[in-house]
């Protein structure tokens, strides 16, 4: 089900507020405001998609301190910062982790617009890798610990004399892992196999 992104302002400022959600409206797509970085975190849920637009200075928790408290969440919203007090040693930190521009205020409107719909692409763009990935693992889970043991070995371009062999089981056992993978897995041959595990283990080195 298709959810409709939400641009996630938090700052204080009201005019600024006028001015982000009437792009929103434009863009259709939803407006949310908090003063705070402890009040978003409060009513955030992980896996929102959006993007999340805020000020380096901020009561309680700093823009820099939120950044890098979303770092852990595995589909992170895209940040983009807009302030009147933009620093260069500030700006340097949060682009070099990730941050999707830095605004300066008064915020151009057109400036402003150009950063959301990049930062909105960028999240529908991990969350189609992520839904993907998360196929990938559903699959893998299915298999017993034992069925593991000939998948690695099966992945490896071992026959099923040689995974038998290793294991010390019967050809016949290794046989029916191997349909049992198979047919667990959802692939039909070594080669789909081969590129669903390189699949897992690339999402799990870039997590």
């Amino acid at each position: 089900m298709h959810e409709t992104p939400t641009v996630f302002l938090v700052d204080p400022d009201p005019r600024f507020a006028l001015v982000v959600d009437r792009i929103a409206a434009q863009m259709k797509i939803n407006f949310k405001q908090f003063s705070t970085a402890e009040d978003f975190l409060a009513a955030y849920t992980s896996g929102t998609p959006g993007c999340i637009i805020l000020e380096f200075r901020l009561l309680g928790i700093s823009g820099i301190e939120l950044q890098s408290r979303l770092a852990t969440d595995p589909v992170g919203l895209p940040l983009i910062f807009a302030t009147a007090a933009a620093e260069l040693p500030f700006v340097v930190h949060v682009m070099q982790h990730g941050a999707i521009s830095v605004l300066e205020k008064p915020v151009s409107e057109l400036a402003l617009w150009d950063a959301v719909q990049q930062a909105i692409a960028r999240n529908q763009r991990v969350r189609r890798i992520d839904a993907k990935h998360s196929g990938v693992r559903k699959r893998l889970a299915r298999l017993t610990q034992k069925e593991r043991q000939v998948l690695e070995l099966i992945v490896q371009g071992n026959a099923n004399k040689t995974i038998a062999r290793t294991l010390r089981l019967s050809i016949r056992t290794v046989e029916t892992r191997r349909h049992h993978i198979f047919r667990k897995t959802g692939t039909q041959s070594v080669a789909e196999l081969v590129r669903l595990v390189i699949q897992s283990e690339s999402r799990d080195e870039s997590s």
